[in-house]
C-alpha cells in the first residue's frame, strides 16, 4: 500500500510543488491556460483523494439547472466528478483506492483532474456571472 512519503515523492517527479498543507495533505498550485489552479492532494487509510477547490465559489448560491449540469458532467467523465464542498462551492475531485495504486495510475489522474478543471471553469465561471 501507497504512504503519503511515496505519495509526495511522485507529486515532486511529476514537476508538482507540493507543500503540506497538514499533516494529511498538500497544497499544490499548478498553472494552466486558464490560470493557476490550486490542488489538495489528500490521502487517508485508503483513499488517494485530489480536488479542485474551489473550481467555483458560489457560496451555496446553486440554481437547479447548475445541480442538473454538473450530474451530466459526472455521467460522461471518467474518474473526475463535480461536487459540492461545505459552504456549496463546487469542486472538481478525483479518489482512487490506494491498495494497489501506482505512480502511473496518479499522473493519470491528476492530468485528468487539471484537463477537466481547465475544460469546465470557463464554462462554469461565463454561467454563473
Amino acid at each position: 500500500m501507497m504512504d503519503r512519503e511515496t505519495v509526495y515523492g511522485h507529486l515532486r517527479a511529476l514537476g508538482w510543488n507540493a507543500e503540506r498543507s497538514d499533516d494529511r495533505t498538500f497544497r499544490c498550485v499548478h498553472g494552466t491556460a486558464e490560470g493557476e489552479l490550486v490542488v489538495f492532494v489528500r490521502t487517508d487509510e485508503n483513499w488517494f483523494m485530489a480536488s479542485v477547490s474551489p473550481l467555483l465559489e458560489t457560496r451555496g448560491d446553486n440554481p437547479f439547472a447548475l445541480a442538473r449540469w454538473l450530474l451530466r458532467m459526472n455521467r460522461d467523465m471518467h474518474q473526475t466528478k463535480f461536487a459540492y464542498d461545505r459552504l456549496g462551492n463546487v469542486v472538481l475531485m478525483v479518489e482512487l483506492p490506494l491498495e494497489s495504486l501506482d505512480a502511473s495510475e496518479i499522473e493519470t489522474a491528476l492530468r485528468g483532474l487539471l484537463d477537466r478543471a481547465v475544460q469546465h471553469r470557463r464554462t462554469l465561471r461565463e454561467a454563473s456571472a
